[in-house]
């Protein structure tokens, strides 16, 4: 036989034995592959069904972050507003605060102002307190010295009205003296204390009415002059009403006198007048 044909024969059969083992190699993989393949496709359905409840699962996780995060975003947003508000708030806060420091600023300087005019009023009412006691003391002085002088003043009025009395008295006197006088050289009967109207005589006494009043008991007018003894009036002394420079209104009767006042009675009246206050009142009309 050849060499070359040797050859081939052991190569085949090498070829041969290496295709068997080959061979017996791949039944045993094609079967462990066949084997995996089968694990491979229940790991696969048992994958994609996993794979499906976890999408479910992550489906309903989803919703409940997706409601949560709109939750949380409503949450946010009115923590957003409640931010805003205590911004504002703050920022009002802050101010009023800034207010307020400032107004006790303003205080603490006034009330230091305070102080000092306290101090100054303080030194003020101490030296009033003072000027007062000195004044107090001055007043007991003056009011000593004014209630002697009213004493004496007093003493003095006690003399006056006795003195005025006496004056009143003289004067009383002497009236009478003058219309005695009067009624003597007018030739009338009577003496002093007489009822007989007369005519004054010497220098024309003239005054006001002062006022016009109605005796109770007679209903008859009472006229009040401003003028008396002291001007040469006395009772039973006549006196006449004029109004203006030529108008006669009536003839009164003087009933009684003062000092400075009498009160007399009409005994005739003019028609149609009457006497008013006011009125012109002399002893006697001078042409």
């Amino acid at each position: 036989m050849h060499i070359l044909t040797k050859v081939f024969i052991v190569f085949a059969a090498v070829l041969s034995l290496v295709l068997s083992v080959l061979t017996m190699a791949y039944a045993y993989n094609a079967d462990t592959i066949r084997s995996q393949y089968t694990d491979a496709l229940q790991q696969a359905a048992t994958a994609k069904a996993d794979a499906t409840a976890q999408k479910s699962a992550y489906a309903d996780t989803s919703a409940r972050q997706q409601q949560q995060i709109s939750e949380l975003q409503g949450l946010l947003a009115d923590l957003d507003a409640r931010n805003a508000d205590l911004v504002r708030e703050n920022t009002t806060l802050v101010a009023g605060k800034q207010k307020a420091e400032n107004r006790a600023l303003a205080i603490e300087n006034q009330i230091g102002d305070s102080l000092q005019t306290t101090k100054a009023q303080a030194a003020v009412i101490d030296s009033m307190r003072r000027d007062n006691a000195k004044l107090r003391e001055s007043e007991l002085s003056l009011r000593t010295a004014s209630l002697e002088l009213e004493d004496r003043v007093n003493d003095l009025a006690s003399q006056n009205d006795v003195y005025q009395a006496t004056v009143r008295a003289l004067r009383e006197q002497l009236a009478a003296a003058q219309r005695d006088a009067e009624l003597a050289m007018s030739g009338a009967s009577g003496s002093l204390g007489s009822d007989t109207p007369y005519e004054a005589s010497g220098p024309v006494i003239r005054g006001r009415v002062s006022r016009v009043s109605f005796d109770e008991a007679s209903g008859q007018p009472l006229i009040e002059v401003d003028i008396g003894s002291n001007d040469r009036l006395s009772e039973n002394m006549k006196l006449h009403v004029g109004r203006g420079t030529s108008e006669f209104i009536a003839t009164l009767v003087v009933v009684r006198t003062d000092l400075q006042t009498a009160v007399a009675r009409v005994v005739l009246t003019n028609a149609g007048a009457s006497v008013r206050e006011g009125d012109l009142v002399v002893s006697r009309f001078v042409n």
